[in-house]
């Protein structure tokens, strides 16, 4: 974490606490609240796994009931009229495949009123417009946000410090959030990522029932794949020698660079729900660039919500590109590029009932098309790659929040 920036940011908080009539209610000292899941995946094909990477690992079994089960925490000790620290727990299937509890949040807030707020420790890292609900998947209409757009970026938390400063204009009001930090994660077989010295902004206007987003963010990118799909090609690169025993540094390493960019718009006006996102990711090595985007459209009927998605995410460059004579060699490098590419468009038809207060159940049935040069959002079980095929999803889950 850079001091010079952090000071910087305690600098224009304590100016603007000077200037901005302080927040007139008070809290309780301490406040508790927890959100779960319990939810159920099955696929229509027995020799493919649901994964999300960064989030858990492949299913092992053909109902899944780790891609979206989680338990979460969080408690709030106020420590003094306009600060308070946050904890929050959360236990989820990781990509190592167990449950081990971990924090998610741990941050010290400064808020000395409705105009800032300031906050330094482990934060949610705000790179798409659903970021602070991505886990408390009650506020979310779908059982899980679309894998396209949000399987893009698999950071979800840095350690590092952000700013968030409100401005009323017109009627309505305009947030402006610059960030900072690190953030690591865990890939499936035993890989890991890091992202270093992240920098970025996202701005926000709501009025009324609209919600305008964008946001952008870069940082240095660190990959170590643990798979034997890496492990088998990086060998053979090197039996190969030449120029081709260059190349295993262009797929994993501690020299990337990545950026993220992200539009959203979300419109509900209690009845009708319309959400759309756009995102783009680009990196100069460890992982392909690619673009994506959903759009969510769905309406309240009582305690009934309806909705369909579209989604689509599509590469633009490869993770590396090569030319290998030996056709062996060349199928291998192939091979490995389609693990590493999410592409593919999906059609979801879902349904969330409201059974009762903080509590939903909600069924998704989705229609995905894996791109042909591609593994999507799947493992393979066996031989045939998920590349080119039709796979058929129906979840089921309950949500609560207390």
């Amino acid at each position: 974490m850079s001091a010079r920036l952090l000071a910087t940011l305690a600098g224009v908080a304590a100016m603007l606490a000077l200037v901005v009539p302080a927040a007139a209610q008070t809290p309780p000292p301490v406040q508790l609240s927890g959100f779960a899941t319990l939810g159920a995946l099955v696929p229509d094909r027995s020799d493919l796994w649901f994964y999300r990477s960064g989030v858990n690992a492949p299913g092992k079994n053909r109902v899944d009931l780790g891609t979206d089960t989680l338990a979460g925490v969080q408690g709030s000790l106020r420590l003094g009229d306009s600060s308070d620290f946050t904890l929050q727990i959360m236990a989820s299937e990781t990509p190592r495949g167990d449950y081990d509890p971990r924090v998610s949040w741990a941050f010290w807030r400064y808020n000395p009123n409705a105009a800032l707020t300031l906050r330094v420790g482990r934060l949610r890292v705000p790179f798409f417009m659903h970021s602070d609900s991505l886990y408390v998947n009650y506020a979310n209409p779908w059982i899980r946000p679309p894998q396209e757009v949000y399987g893009l970026n698999p950071f979800s938390e840095i350690d590092g410090a952000d700013l968030l400063v409100r401005v009323p204009l017109n009627g309505a009001d305009l947030e402006f959030r610059p960030y900072f930090g690190s953030g690591r994660i865990d890939v499936a077989d035993g890989g890991s990522a890091r992202l270093r010295d992240v920098r970025g902004l996202t701005v926000n206007l709501l009025k009324d029932e609209l919600n305008l987003y964008l946001g952008h963010g870069e940082g240095r990118l660190q990959v170590r794949w643990g798979d034997s799909g890496h492990r088998t090609l990086v060998a053979g690169l090197g039996l190969a020698g030449g120029e081709l025993a260059a190349l295993p540094a262009r797929l994993s390493g501690r020299r990337g660079r990545a950026s993220f960019s992200a539009a959203g718009l979300q419109w509900d006006n209690g009845e009708w729900l319309a959400i759309g996102e756009i995102v783009r990711r680009r990196a100069d090595r460890y992982v392909n660039s690619a673009r994506a985007w959903q759009l969510t459209a769905g309406r309240r009927i009582g305690a009934f919500t309806p909705f369909l998605t579209l989604a689509r995410q599509t590469e633009e460059r490869p993770v590396a590109q090569a030319v290998i004579a030996d056709p062996t060699l060349a199928a291998g490098f192939d091979a490995y590029l389609a693990s590493r590419s999410g592409a593919q468009r999906s059609v979801t038809v879902g349904l969330r009932w409201d059974f009762a207060r903080n509590a939903a159940l909600k069924t998704e049935f989705s229609r995905v098309r894996v791109a042909r040069d591609a593994w999507g959002s799947f493992f393979p079980r066996g031989q045939e790659a998920p590349g080119g095929r039709t796979v058929h999803l129906l979840g089921i889950s309950v949500d609560l929040v207390f």
